[in-house]
C-alpha cells in the first residue's frame, strides 16, 4: 500500500512542479478567474446585502469555468512528451494513476480557490471573515468531486479533436447536482438560521459517489 501511495504522490508531484516550472495552468486559472469575477463585479455593481446573497453562484460559477480550464490540461504534459502511452505501460495500477493525477490538479484547484476566496470578499465588498473556515470547507468538499470526476472526463475526452469543447459538455450536466448543493450550503450559511447540514451531507454524498466510481472507470477507459 506504502509503495502505491508514493506512486501517486509522485504522478501528483510531477504535476505540479511541472505546471511550476512552465507557469502554464496555475497561472491561466488564477487570470481567468480574477476576469470572471471582475466582469461579474461591473456588471452588477451590487450593494453588501445583494452581494452577500449573489456571492454562492458567483463564487461557484468562477471555480466551475476556472476548473475546466485545468482540467483541459491534466494530460498535456505527457501528450506533449508522448509520455502518455509509456505511463499507461507501467506497472503502476490505473487507480493509483488516476489518484496521483487527480491529486495534482485538486491542488492546482485548491490553490486558486484560496486566493480567489479573499479577493473575492474584497471584490464584492462582504463582511463574511468570520465564516471563512466554513466557507473553505464547504468549497473543498465541492472541489473534491468535481476534481475527481472532471479528471475521469478528461482522460474520456483526451483524444477528441474538441476536447475542450466535450469536456465542457460532458462535465457541466454531470456536475450539475453537486454544484447545485454548494450553492445551497454556501447561501444557507450565509442567511441567518439557514440549514447547511443537508446540503452538506448531500455533497458528501456526491464526492463518495464520485471518487468510488472515478478510478474503476478510469482503469477501464485507458484500457479501452
Amino acid at each position: 500500500m506504502s509503495k502505491l501511495l508514493r506512486a501517486a504522490y509522485r504522478i501528483a508531484w510531477k504535476d505540479v512542479v511541472g505546471d511550476w516550472r512552465r507557469r502554464a495552468t496555475l497561472s491561466s486559472m488564477l487570470f481567468f478567474a480574477i476576469a470572471v469575477l471582475v466582469v461579474f463585479q461591473v456588471a452588477f455593481d451590487p450593494d453588501r446585502l445583494e452581494a452577500t446573497r449573489l456571492l454562492p453562484g458567483l463564487l461557484w460559477v468562477t471555480i466551475l469555468f476556472t476548473s475546466l480550464m485545468g482540467l483541459g490540461r491534466v494530460f498535456q504534459a505527457e501528450e506533449e512528451d508522448g509520455a502518455l502511452e509509456g505511463l499507461l505501460l507501467s506497472a503502476v495500477p490505473r487507480g493509483v494513476l488516476f489518484l496521483g493525477k487527480w491529486s495534482g490538479n485538486l491542488l492546482l484547484t485548491l490553490l486558486v480557490e484560496l486566493a480567489l476566496l479573499p479577493l473575492t470578499l474584497v471584490l464584492f465588498n462582504v463582511d463574511v471573515w468570520g465564516q471563512l473556515p466554513a466557507i473553505v470547507g464547504i468549497l473543498l468538499l465541492g472541489t473534491l468531486g468535481l476534481t475527481g470526476l472532471g479528471v475521469l472526463l478528461a482522460a474520456m475526452t483526451q483524444t477528441a479533436r474538441s476536447r475542450e469543447t466535450l469536456l465542457a459538455l460532458l462535465l457541466l450536466p454531470l456536475t450539475a447536482p453537486l454544484l447545485i448543493a454548494g450553492v445551497q450550503a454556501l447561501a444557507a450559511l450565509l442567511q441567518p438560521g439557514g440549514e447547511v447540514e443537508p446540503w452538506l451531507r448531500l455533497l458528501v454524498i456526491f464526492d463518495l459517489v464520485y471518487l468510488a466510481l472515478a478510478p474503476w472507470a478510469f482503469g477501464w477507459l485507458v484500457t479501452e
